[in-house]
């Protein structure tokens, strides 16, 4: 594992997914810069993003959040941190794969103005 990659490891205080360690290393081998894991005062994001006045919250999502009661926890959740002002990007994702990381990443792009 590079150094780049185990660096990214020792910043978080969770178990990322595979999707989420993917989808920072191509965040980083980008150069667009990011916090993960960032504790809001009602919820952790996956990924937080500052450029102008809103920020961009990003939460990706596996199989654990197709359940009915866990989305309609994480509904309630992040229409709080809207009416807060954040701006709120759910990445959903089955299973692992290569194509399915490309998809969220170019939204995850477009979603910050980068497509």
């Amino acid at each position: 594992m590079s150094s780049q990659r185990s660096d990214w490891r020792e910043r978080l205080h969770s178990n990322p997914s595979r999707m989420e360690q993917e989808l920072a290393f191509k965040l980083k081998d980008d150069g667009i810069p990011y916090q993960t894991q960032v504790e809001i005062p009602v919820t952790t994001a996956d990924f937080y993003f500052s450029p102008g006045s809103r920020p961009l919250l990003v939460f990706v999502d596996g199989r654990v959040h197709h359940g009915t009661a866990q989305m309609v926890k994480d509904e309630e959740l992040r229409s709080l941190l809207r009416k807060r002002g954040y701006r709120i990007l759910e990445l959903f994702y089955e299973r692992y794969s290569d194509k399915t990381r490309d998809q969220l990443y170019d939204e995850l792009l477009g979603s910050l103005g980068k497509e």
